[in-house]
This record gives structure tokens, sequence and C-alpha cells, in this order.
């Protein structure tokens, strides 16, 4: 990983929200590297083509597929890119924040999914059924399937965290002279049953 992001960057003990700069967790699963970083996933999808990652590319001696993927509920953002031994063949981006990106060839899982032209939801909302499981979903609630069956179709699961069984190492990255600061303590609140948790993004990485 050093010879990658740089030479001055060591593994840390420390848990780290991966959207900040200079943050990465890295976990490695069967037939799987996964990196973590925002600043690094955005990368993916600053053009359409590998002019902008080709660096990672080459490091991995262009690998058979480096899948590139955002998922932030807040904001509604889903994206996910697709290159096939060294090509970019797919780039989507669904998000209130980044704007849409729509570029290259559908996949089989998105091809499944087609505007249902005879019905609408409740309130008037554009549906789309998948003409292999007979499944329905809003227009808007789209891009979020259509991520989580890709990543089952390419990678085989969706969260490596929720199989610990798939990791067989992690660490995050950090700068050397911020490996040994504690990220900053979240205040608890109180939920709707009064019961005391941390907010939502001090366990969540981008």
């Amino acid at each position: 990983m050093r010879d990658l992001i740089g030479p001055d960057f060591v593994r840390s003990k420390q848990e780290f929200d991966t959207r900040m700069p200079g943050k990465y967790l890295v976990v490695k699963c069967q037939d799987v590297l996964t990196i973590y970083n925002m600043e690094f996933t955005a990368k993916f999808f600053e053009r359409q083509d590998t002019q902008g990652v080709q660096r990672f590319i080459d490091y991995f001696k262009t690998p058979e597929l480096i899948f590139a993927h955002e998922h932030y509920d807040s904001g509604g953002t889903y994206s996910y890119a697709l290159i096939y031994n060294g090509v970019l063949k797919r780039q989507f981006r669904s998000s209130q924040y980044y704007g849409e990106i729509n570029f290259g060839e559908l996949e089989g899982v998105e091809k499944e999914w087609q505007k249902n032209m005879d019905s609408t939801g409740d309130f008037g909302e554009v549906l789309y059924d998948n003409i292999r499981t007979g499944e329905q979903s809003e227009e808007i609630g789209l891009p979020f399937l259509v991520l989580t069956q890709l990543l089952f179709d390419k990678l085989g699961f969706d969260d490596w965290y929720e199989d610990r069984s798939r990791v067989l190492d992690e660490a995050f990255y950090v700068k050397k002279e911020t490996a040994d600061i504690p990220p900053p303590l979240s205040k608890q609140v109180v939920n709707s049953e009064g019961k005391k948790e941390s907010p939502w993004w001090k366990f969540w990485w981008a």
C-alpha cells in the first residue's frame, strides 16, 4: 500500500473516517482487495476514460476487474465504475450533490430492470420491473438496488463487514505524523428508546 499511496503512510491500529483526507482502510478478502478512501474513489468518476487512474491500473498489472463504487445514503449518492482489463466499460452516478453520470455499456443486471409503462406508484412515481425476478422498484430507489446487485454479481458480496469470515487482513493507513493521534470522539446522543448511542458516521466508511 505504501508503494501505491506514498511512503509517508503507515499502518495504524486506530480507526478513522475514510471520508477525511489521507485516511485509508485496506481490506484483503479472498480474491478481492478493497481500498476505502473518498478522494481515491472520486478519481474513478472524474473522466470517461482511465487517464486519471492509470497508475492504479498499472500498479495491479491490469487486473481483470476494478470495481469502484460510492454508497452514501445521505444525499442519495450511488455510483459504480467498472474497468475490465484496463478499459472503462461502465460508469454510473446518481447523486443529489455531484450530478448524474451515465456512460458506457449497460451491465446485465441493469438490463433486467425495465420501465413499467402501464402503471405508476400511489403518488405517481415511475416504476421499474425486474424481468427476471419480478421485483418492482420506484425509480428513485433503483440505483441502490442495482449497485447492490452488481456487487453480488461481480464480487460475491456487498459488504465484507457483515461476513468477517471473508477477511484475511485489514488495516488503516495514515500519514506517519498522524498515526498516533486518535480521531475526535463523537458525542453520544439519546435515541428514541432513551438509549445512548454514537452518531452513525462514527462506524461508517466510504
